[in-house]
């Protein structure tokens, strides 16, 4: 194949563009393949290379990671914990709907007042009366 020297050096994070005959695949995982095995009409080039600088070349640490965080989930690592996640959280949906739950976003009970925002609703342990205004309640101290 005309171009194999250079995309055979290529590293991760490089880019290609190729020429070829697209064509059903034989194997199981994948509907089509790319043939580029006929010199005179096929070929491959590298458009956009690397220089060994790119983020998560080869196993990239954790600290890395932690540092920039948009590569995770392009690494083995983060991709398997995503998955299994994912996993748990549809079976958990699925165990609840099926039985006649209904999921909701209920706002966050938190001590933090941000721009007003504990004021809008007052958590308390002392309630009043049946018949009194939760704002007649006697506060201990």
């Amino acid at each position: 194949m005309t171009g194999f020297d250079e995309i055979s050096k290529a590293l991760t994070g490089a880019s290609f563009m190729f020429q070829g005959t697209l064509i059903k695949s034989p194997a199981k995982g994948q509907l089509f393949e790319l043939q580029v095995d006929d010199n005179s009409k096929h070929s491959g080039k590298v458009i956009g290379n690397t220089d060994g600088t790119y983020p998560i070349q080869g196993r990239p640490k954790m600290e890395t990671l932690r540092e920039q965080a948009h590569l995770r989930c392009r690494t083995n690592t983060f991709g398997a914990v995503i998955r299994v996640r994912n996993a748990l959280a549809h079976a958990t949906h699925l165990f609840f709907q099926q039985r006649g739950f209904l999921y909701i976003h209920t706002p966050i009970i938190t001590a933090s007042d941000c721009e007003g925002a504990g004021e809008m609703f007052q958590v308390t342990t002392v309630l009043p009366e049946a018949h009194e205004p939760i704002t007649k309640a006697k506060l201990q101290t």
